[in-house]
């Protein structure tokens, strides 16, 4: 514990001795936060499975790093963050660290990069307008560099990657009611060893490449269609996986402010996937994706997502999921903003026809299963001064994996103190 108290007190002295500065070679400034938290299920399964882990003479789990199935997390996050503006080009970056300490479970400790670069071309179609001021052309690029560490209910497990991600939109307005764009988001997770599975996580990259065509309804209104093609790929493996797959969607939809109160983006589409395995048929589906936000007044908003999709995972095992949300946002003075939610979803799995589920009497047999989730959550956002910012939440989740495994929940209690510096 001391070292990770040495560790803040040093971060702080570096992150407040940058300070603000603006001058020729654009705007530096700094952040911190201190967040602690509470976890039931720091490993995102249930208790009897984290008990028979923890028993477990797997090669690849190490028992001792399993102490306790919930804890108490402290983080801290520093960060040095970067502006600047060229002609037309808008540079943004961060660099920082994440520092976590696990009080239950000491050697789950932690220290992670946190960083990234985004380059904006005609930052004006921000202010949610569809046509440019300054050029019939728009474009961004972004990179992001960091290790990502945390539960997964969907997997089972205390998930640990490094990753690398690229991405490159472009839109081009030929006229004042029609554009056409593309763009693509290259991703690369190098995972760690496993934690709680006897089965390796898999290093897997994606590759989607995207096309859309315009129709400008408004300057704060488009009506599109999408055509994407992804492609995920497991590395350093022969064995055979779903993760190995050609994913082919097309959809149309609307994006843009709808009225007065009504704005966000809304499509439909259908999707297939073509397996890389001989033996694995391929599946398809209607996938959705909704994100509205309804402004009741001035104080009060609520938002509503919906999404439908196939994912690839580490495991080997292909997902596709159907999740629905409704939030509620109330500013209670100028200072103290309240929000809440409620959440469900189901997650069908697939795994390869040879999968063994570490059953005699599953093994072979077992090629899908389900889970369902549901939660609620609540927090609040206080604004201390110019500053800094607190807040605090909790959340719930039960998940359901039918009558072989039954239902458990998860609880997430946090409290967190921000400052922009």
């Amino acid at each position: 514990m001391k070292p990770f108290i040495y560790f803040i007190g040093l971060s702080l002295v570096l992150t407040f001795s940058y300070g603000l500065y603006e001058g020729k070679v654009g705007r530096i400034d700094a952040s911190a936060a201190l967040k602690l938290s509470y976890d039931s299920l720091v490993f995102g399964m249930p208790s009897n499975e984290f008990e028979a882990v923890k028993k477990s003479k797997s090669s690849l789990i190490n028992p001792d790093r399993l102490e306790s199935e919930d804890d108490f997390i402290l983080t801290f996050s520093p960060a040095v963050h970067f502006t600047n503006k060229l002609g037309l080009f808008k540079i943004t970056g961060s660099a920082g660290v994440q520092i976590s300490q696990y009080l239950l479970n000491g050697d789950l400790s932690n220290i992670v990069p946190t960083t990234s670069l985004s380059i904006d071309f005609d930052d004006t179609l921000a202010l949610k307008k569809r046509i440019s001021n300054n050029a019939k052309i728009r474009f961004e690029t972004t990179f992001d560099l960091g290790q990502n560490i945390g539960a997964s209910v969907l997997e089972q497990d205390l998930i640990s990657y490094t990753y690398i991600s690229a991405g490159l939109n472009v839109r081009y307005n030929h006229s004042s009611k029609f554009g056409v764009g593309g763009g693509t988001s290259y991703s690369y997770r190098f995972y760690q060893s496993a934690n709680t599975d006897d089965s390796p996580n898999l290093d897997f990259s994606t590759l989607p490449l995207s096309f859309r065509a315009f129709y400008i309804y408004s300057e704060k209104l488009d009506f599109f269609t999408n055509y994407t093609f992804s492609k995920s790929k497991a590395h350093g493996t022969s064995q055979n996986n779903l993760t190995d797959a050609n994913n082919h969607s097309i959809s149309i939809g609307a994006d843009g402010v709808y009225s007065s109160k009504f704005s966000g983006s809304v499509s439909l589409g259908y999707s297939v996937v073509d397996y890389v395995s001989s033996n694995q048929a391929n599946q398809d589906n209607l996938i959705t994706s909704v994100a509205l936000t309804w402004k009741h007044n001035s104080k009060t908003s609520s938002n509503y997502s919906l999404s439908r999709a196939f994912s690839p995972t580490a495991q080997g095992f292909s997902t596709f999921s159907t999740s629905l949300r409704a939030g509620l946002s109330h500013r209670f003075t100028d200072t103290l903003t309240g929000t809440s939610y409620l959440s469900a979803g189901i997650t069908d799995y697939t795994y390869p026809q040879d999968f063994d589920q570490n059953s005699d009497e599953s093994q072979g047999k077992v090629d899908s299963s389900s889970m369902k989730t549901y939660g609620f959550g609540f927090g609040v956002n206080k604004k201390i001064n110019r500053t800094f910012t607190s807040s605090g939440g909790y959340d719930f989740t039960l998940m359901d994996k039918g009558t072989s495994v039954g239902s458990y929940g998860r609880h997430l209690v946090h409290a967190e103190i921000m400052g922009r510096f």
